[in-house]
């Protein structure tokens, strides 16, 4: 009986010390918003695949900012990442946005914020030549409660993309 209460009086002091289990809520919410923006993206880039520009832009807020890939550039207006896009289906054609992969964007905590980080690998080929592109692609994009992009920032190196023109 005696070890029997001995035994009763540790289970209870050990569980007494073991903290209550951490509050993931914050975790969990940011992921479910996570979830429902990556597939955005994933359609956003298809539409970009079969050249609907203007659903693509539908995605966005009006008031949008895009960091494109040129080293230093300030950030610009839905209408020039429109532009942009339009510019890169006038010289271009069979797009393919291969290996996507997708992440959650953190906040300075490292919990999901519902934000987007994509990479891939782009592949397209010169209307004028019929020489192949291919280029590694990285992006962050943030969406607002709606699943509207209100931020999109991209990295890929476009000289590099030009350089196999030249070759």
């Amino acid at each position: 009986m005696k070890n029997l209460i001995i035994s009763m009086l540790v289970v209870m002091v050990v569980t007494s010390c073991t903290p209550p289990p951490p509050d993931t809520s914050a975790f969990d919410a940011g992921m479910e918003k996570y979830n429902k923006n990556a597939a955005i993206a994933d359609n956003a880039y298809n539409l970009f695949i079969s050249g609907d520009i203007d659903a693509m832009a539908a995605g966005y807020t009006d008031d949008a900012i895009w960091v494109g890939p040129g080293l230093g550039q300030d950030s610009l207006p839905l209408s020039a990442m429109v532009e942009g896009w339009r510019g890169w289906h006038a010289g271009f054609e069979n797009f393919s946005f291969d290996n996507r992969q997708y992440y959650p964007g953190v906040d300075e905590n490292f919990i999901p914020d519902g934000g987007v980080r994509v990479y891939g690998v782009w592949n397209f080929t010169q209307k004028e030549t019929g020489k192949p592109v291919s280029v590694k692609y990285y992006a962050v994009s943030q969406y607002n409660d709606e699943g509207q992009q209100t931020a999109s920032l991209e990295w890929f190196d476009q000289g590099g993309a030009f350089d196999q023109l030249e070759e």
